[in-house]
């Protein structure tokens, strides 16, 4: 649980090194080129992923890499949240039993 909170964390904290940079790249007049996921990829992994996987995974690629991180990060932290202990019930006896 506390792993996977601190990774979502860490990914959202990427998110948004990786936002504001590409804001940056963008008010300093150059062409907008952003990073995409894609190249996040390939640079993780050596090579483009292979055009035999699903359709939306490929189209999920060429989203900018902050949006897809940015999700993944808030999707860790929701899931794995601290939760509160749920407590069941005691019954109580009846005296007249």
């Amino acid at each position: 649980m506390l792993l996977g909170r601190v990774l979502g964390w860490i990914l959202l904290a990427l998110a948004a090194l990786m936002a504001s940079g590409e804001a940056v790249l963008a008010l300093g007049g150059a062409g907008l080129e952003g990073l995409s996921t894609r190249e996040i990829w390939t640079l993780l992994a050596g090579r483009t992923p292979s055009g035999t996987t699903a359709g939306v995974v490929l189209s999920l690629l060429d989203w900018p890499a902050w949006v897809v991180i940015g999700g993944l990060g808030f999707g860790f932290t929701v899931l794995f949240r601290p939760r509160p202990v749920q407590r069941r019930a005691r019954r109580r006896r009846s005296p007249y039993l």
